[in-house]
């Protein structure tokens, strides 16, 4: 299970401490095209929106957006990013696995680095499941790249990332979509990207685990992958 209390902690003096904290470090726009063929037709649900580094982006595509974030620093950093351009701040303190949203409320949820949090995917994919009327996008840490799974899956668990809390693992494309196949999402597109992280640690290691795979397939090669679904009808 999640220890919400150590992860609402953690991104409470992150974002208080840097209210324009983003996670990733470049390429929004290229993973928007992949992620977005098409404009949401109706409400999109930012979940997990943290700072808002997402929500302002889609906010600027013309999409009508919503933000969710654990935190009241990240909603409150998100609501006045949004604010400051002119667009609605429409941004919500919400428990992604407990949502007050109705059912069906969204066309599409955009779920950006979050399912990786929650050690056991079960309670938010059904909440996931239950407010989106149409779509699906997530955008997860790749457990086929080596250090990416290094990283999270046997280092974190047991010493512990400075940049991340204990809940965190590495995911693979493949576990995502059988969770949500079960709950009735079908026709999944699968990306993979590499993305910086907002962080200094490990970027030679990084950098070398380019080069010494370059010749290998992206699911091994990328840190990142991006997976969408839809539901019938």
């Amino acid at each position: 299970m999640q220890d919400l209390k150590t992860e609402r902690e953690f991104y409470d003096k992150l974002f208080s401490e840097n209210p324009e904290n983003e996670h990733i470090t470049f390429g929004y726009d290229e993973i928007y095209d992949l992620a977005f063929p098409q404009a949401p037709a109706g409400l999109l649900l930012d979940l997990g929106c943290g700072t808002g580094a997402h929500t302002i982006r889609l906010a600027r595509r013309g999409y009508s957006v919503v933000g969710a974030e654990l935190t009241f620093p990240g909603a409150q950093a998100a609501a006045n990013r949004l604010k400051a351009e002119k667009y609605a701040p429409l941004v919500v303190v919400a428990d992604a696995e407990h949502l007050p949203f109705k059912p069906g409320a969204f066309h599409t949820v955009w779920a950006s680095l979050l399912l990786h949090h929650f050690p056991v995917l079960d309670r938010l994919p059904a909440e996931i499941r239950r407010v989106t009327s149409k779509r699906i996008v997530t955008f997860e840490a790749n457990s086929g790249n080596f250090l990416t799974w290094l990283a999270f899956n046997v280092v974190n668990p047991i010493w512990g990332l400075k940049t991340t809390t204990k809940n965190q693992r590495a995911l693979s494309p493949d576990k995502v979509r059988s969770v949500f196949e079960s709950l009735g999402f079908q026709r999944f597109a699968l990306h993979f990207v590499d993305r910086g992280w907002n962080d200094r640690a490990g970027s030679f290691l990084r950098n070398a685990y380019r080069g010494i795979t370059s010749m290998l397939p992206e699911r091994f090669r990328a840190n990142k992958f991006l997976l969408s679904a839809e539901l019938s009808g």
